[in-house]
């Protein structure tokens, strides 16, 4: 199904070698491929979303770790943001790009929008990372994410004004109102759920966007909000 030296180039690339090449195959098959393949192994299914399960907390912690350790003088609430933006599905995606988990990836194209494509990229990358613990323990993948994340850590490269304050402050400046959001649906599966919100903000028309949480997904609205009204030069 995925030829072995294409196994080899990626392990090449993320700098990981697997013990059990198996382990590797459970996070490289995504559901989706499975079912629109008609491939009659619902353990394959369960594997992928277990690996993710534990791929998301092993990353939580190591990042929480890493993060704590880094910035001495942080408080809770700095610690949080800078965890949150580290592990969202948006950076993670970014992750997926950059190890090119993309191109080894096996899962379905069929009906799946932009938005899909990228939910499944990042949800790989936490299937990767569960993979890697289960098959060499908590130190190398701490190794693995620290490696990968490390440029990452630097707040003064990442930690920008929160999209949400920054558009919240235009649209008072301008219109002395705020910004309404409104959640429309919550979907996915409980440990890694999908919510789309909806945006009234000043002139526009009515924005929508989705995120793991509800506040990721509020702030991505404001995201697009913020480059429409970059483009119309209203700031």
């Amino acid at each position: 199904m995925i030829i072995n030296k294409h196994l080899e180039n990626f392990q090449n690339n993320i700098q990981f070698n697997f013990k059990n090449k198996d382990n590797l195959l459970k996070a490289l098959i995504h559901p989706s491929f499975i079912k629109d393949k008609k491939i009659l192994k619902v353990n394959l299914i369960n594997e992928f979303e277990r690996l993710e399960f534990l791929g998301d907390r092993v990353l939580g912690i190591v990042i929480a770790f890493l993060i704590f350790d880094k910035y001495k003088n942080f408080n809770e609430g700095s610690l949080t943001q800078k965890l949150s933006y580290l592990v969202q599905k948006d950076f993670l995606y970014k992750i997926a790009l950059e190890i090119k988990i993309d191109k080894i990836l096996k899962y379905s194209h069929k009906k799946n929008s932009a938005r899909m494509n990228t939910s499944i990229l990042a949800d790989s990358v936490e299937s990767l990372i569960g993979s890697i613990y289960i098959d060499s323990g908590y130190n190398s993948v701490f190794k693995f994410i620290k490696n990968i994340w490390e440029p990452y850590l630097d707040l003064e490269a990442s930690n920008e004004q929160d999209s949400k304050t920054k558009l919240q402050e235009i649209s008072q400046h301008k219109y002395k109102i705020l910004p309404e959001y409104k959640l429309i649906k919550k979907e996915g599966r409980s440990h890694s759920p999908l919510f789309t919100v909806s945006l009234k903000v000043l002139k526009l028309k009515l924005i929508k966007a989705t995120g793991q949480s509800k506040k990721e997904a509020e702030k991505n609205a404001a995201k697009i909000a913020l480059n429409i009204l970059n483009e119309k030069k209203i700031n």
